[in-house]
């Protein structure tokens, strides 16, 4: 497999990343789309990677703006989500790559985060950040928006929809606390209680309603597991250094993944249902994060990030050991990873 990424190495907020894989087509003489990949180069960008090694480039999005995020899910079916010059932006993308945008978004704004079902219904989060008003809202799969009850200040930078759960939000709130909450698939918000100071940058959720968030409080790393009932329980032994968990992941079996960064130096560690933290092993040693992470059912991930300046990609086993990507550029940052066929990744490099 030939991985290459272009990369541009942006700030924490503004997770950018221009990437272009090229994979063995893995599905016969049809091919299928594997992953969806977003970021900036003279305009807004993403693009479809497909089974045949070619990535084919989005057409019809915003001539002005950003690409933050983008998801995809297992038929193949997008979602994108951004800027179109001031105000927020977001639209589906179908199989074969066609955008249907999603009109009535908050204006102006930033959608920073957006997420894809099953069924094709798609959740969006960010806000104004110059007013510091959040803003979310659930897609239907027709693109129709509803948007969801929010506190009066702050910001959103994660959503995620679990297969048949609530989904999950996370951001900060008033006072420069951290924030988090359930939504229900009728739009219902249901806030999770009693976290600290500080702000969640990412936020997961699987299938049994076990939700996971990361950001930081007191400018030290924090990360939380959350019950189905919405008790949200710090994770213990996490560095006491200055430091940031940008990225956090759970699978089916409770097993969680949490990236981020302590003391200028990437960071990150399984985290069993037990609570006990397996350390990633042979991280770079550079300054940099640990950003951009998949988590698969089997325990494997596919974790990437930046060392002193220069991207890294790997892949994860269970007991931390890395096994890295080759044929990356020698500047960049990897900032998100999204992909549908994980197992077939895994099953190149075990």
């Amino acid at each position: 497999m030939q991985i290459v990424l272009n990369v541009q190495s942006l700030s924490v907020f503004s997770l950018v990343a221009i990437c272009t894989v090229s994979v063995t087509n893995l599905f016969g003489e049809h091919p299928t789309s594997i992953a969806i990949v977003g970021g900036q180069g003279d305009a807004p960008y993403a693009a479809i990677v497909r089974s045949d090694r070619s990535v084919m480039e989005l057409a019809g999005l915003p001539a002005e703006g950003l690409t933050y995020r983008v998801a995809m899910n297992s038929s193949g079916r997008g979602i994108v989500g951004g800027t179109e010059g001031v105000n927020a932006y977001a639209a589906l993308v179908s199989h074969k790559g066609e955008l249907t945008p999603i009109g009535g978004l908050m204006a102006p704004g930033e959608i920073y985060t957006v997420a894809i079902d099953e069924s094709g219904k798609g959740l969006v989060g960010g806000g104004h950040a110059d007013s510091s008003v959040p803003y979310a809202a659930l897609i239907s799969s027709k693109g129709e928006p509803k948007s969801l009850s929010l506190p009066p200040s702050g910001l959103i930078y994660r959503v995620v929809l679990g297969f048949f759960h609530n989904g999950i939000i996370g951001g900060k709130g008033p006072s420069n606390s951290a924030y988090a909450a359930f939504v229900s698939r009728s739009g219902m918000v249901t806030p999770i209680a009693n976290l600290p100071q500080g702000a969640n940058y990412s936020v997961a959720i699987n299938n049994a309603g076990v939700g996971i968030m990361g950001g930081t409080s007191q400018s030290q790393p924090y990360a939380a597991v959350v019950s189905p009932q919405g008790v949200a329980t710090p994770i213990q032994n996490l560095p006491t250094t200055t430091g940031i968990i940008y990225d956090v992941a759970i699978n089916a079996s409770g097993t969680g993944l949490i990236a981020g960064l302590a003391a200028s130096h990437p960071y990150g560690a399984f985290i069993a249902p037990n609570g006990v933290l397996t350390l990633l092993q042979g991280l770079p040693t550079g300054e940099g994060f640990l950003d951009g992470i998949v988590l698969d059912r089997s325990g494997y991930a596919l974790v990437g990030g930046e060392s002193d300046g220069a991207p890294f990609l790997a892949l994860a086993a269970p007991n931390g050991h890395l096994t890295y990507l080759n044929d990356l550029p020698e500047n960049g940052a990897i900032n998100s990873i999204s992909s549908t066929k994980l197992n077939q990744i895994i099953s190149m490099y075990r």
